[in-house]
């Protein structure tokens, strides 16, 4: 409990990053990218209904913990400084939240899940680890007013 956490880096306000750190050790790390929705990979698309086009979305490209420093809360205290602070008003356009996951990684999956992460969408093949194609799960959480898609 006595790591600290560096102020947040931005780099040309499109990436997010911040650090928590102990003993000058790097202990977690979170790391996400504020892009345009139109600017999202096919694999990704589907997120918000074709009425926020110009809506920004954020993609968690990494959080991580050091194994011995895992379930201290770092993980949630480094998510939430991110949501906090795409729901400013500066970034009100940012409408969602995404992240790929594992479908084995199950520590991960409930930790998004507590943090009100939705399952999205079943992403088959979507790694390559060792030469060995592994399936991912994309979890979305909706923010500053935004919405998964209408369905009938």
């Amino acid at each position: 409990r006595n790591a600290y956490f560096e102020f947040p880096i931005l780099y040309f306000s499109r990436f997010y990053s911040l650090a928590a750190v102990h003993k000058q050790q790097i202990v977690g790390l979170i790391v996400a990218e504020i892009k345009p929705h139109a600017n999202l990979n096919e694999e990704d698309t589907g997120i918000l209904p074709k009425t926020f086009s110009d809506a920004d979305i954020a993609y968690i490209l990494s959080l991580g913990v050091i194994q011995h420093y895992r379930r201290n809360g770092i993980a949630s205290l480094l998510l939430d400084s991110l949501l906090r602070h795409l729901t400013t008003p500066e970034r009100k356009k940012v409408k969602a939240v995404f992240l790929h996951v594992l479908t084995t990684n199950s520590a991960a999956i409930r930790f998004y899940e507590k943090k009100k992460f939705a399952l999205h969408s079943f992403l088959p093949y979507y790694y390559s680890i060792r030469g060995k194609c592994k399936d991912g799960f994309m979890y979305v959480l909706y923010i500053n007013g935004g919405h998964s898609p209408w369905t009938v």
